[in-house]
């Protein structure tokens, strides 16, 4: 009897404070405003901890993933780090690959193309069109003048990347290998080692084998230039996703107070509210 006594005395205060308080919020409410008067002070701020998204980018593009690491992305961290380490990876690798193997067929050029020779034949070329000229080891420009008149490429002074492009890539070269030159009379003419090349489609074995490597070569560097690329696009997009990523991070959860326009009892009124976003 005296719990039940109790109970409908709580129960009446509660309802007699509940309309006091309700009178006092009536009574006492702020003036109500518009939103966009809503200042600095009554916005939201955001919790302690918040991520700097410029740092983030920062971060990222100079080491991927660690803006990432930053944002407690840890999963796209390991990614974007995975990425970076696999492109610098093959980088090495086919860097490595190309060089060894243009040492390979640089070497085996010295060997197998006799650059004496080619001169030889251009001498035999020239005295075929009747301009007398001579090979004369010690002074090649006359030789050097007539090739540049008479061909669409002159070979190159120096063992340059052009010189050794050259003597594989174009049918004037030709007469510098030695097994086309066991197969083959000096008075053998440009015009006639292209048209052969045209109705085979075959050139001497030396000089095959010597632009394969030259072509496996360029593809190592190729994928190497491929990894470089890979790794330069992964340090862009982790530095952009870093910013994303840590905006997003400070979004989770954003606790504020803030005066807000409400209705009530059909009035217009100003209330105090705690907003939690997540």
């Amino acid at each position: 009897m005296n719990k039940r006594i109790i109970f409908l005395l709580l129960t009446l205060c509660a309802g007699l404070f509940a309309a006091d308080w309700q009178e006092f919020m009536v009574k006492n409410a702020v003036p109500p405003f518009a939103p966009e008067e809503l200042n600095a002070e009554t916005s939201t701020n955001t919790v302690a901890g918040a991520k700097n998204p410029k740092l983030a980018f920062a971060m990222s593009a100079i080491v991927p993933g660690s803006g990432q690491v930053y944002a407690k992305s840890y999963i796209k961290a390991a990614v974007f780090a995975g990425i970076e380490v696999t492109a610098w990876t093959l980088y090495f690798k086919y860097s490595n690959d190309g060089k060894q193997i243009e040492d390979e067929f640089h070497t085996y050029a010295n060997t197998h193309w006799n650059e004496q020779e080619y001169w030889k034949w251009i001498a035999q070329q020239a005295r075929a069109s009747g301009v007398n000229l001579q090979y004369d080891p010690n002074n090649l420009e006359p030789l050097r003048e007539w090739e540049g008149r008479n061909f669409s490429h002159g070979l190159h002074r120096e063992k340059d990347q052009q010189y050794y492009e050259m003597i594989g890539k174009y049918h004037q070269f030709s007469y510098g290998w030695d097994d086309f030159r066991e197969n083959n009379d000096i008075s053998i003419t440009h015009q006639e080692i292209t048209q052969r090349y045209n109705e085979t489609g075959t050139i001497n074995a030396n000089r095959f084998y010597y632009e394969s490597r030259r072509d496996d070569s360029n593809d190592a560097f190729k994928k190497a230039t491929s990894a470089t690329t890979v790794a330069i696009l992964n340090h862009l997009l982790s530095a952009v996703d870093a910013a994303w990523t840590s905006t997003r991070y400070n979004r989770r959860i954003t606790v504020g107070l803030r005066l807000e326009p409400i209705q009530y009892s059909y009035e217009p009124q100003t209330a105090l509210t705690l907003r939690v976003n997540w």
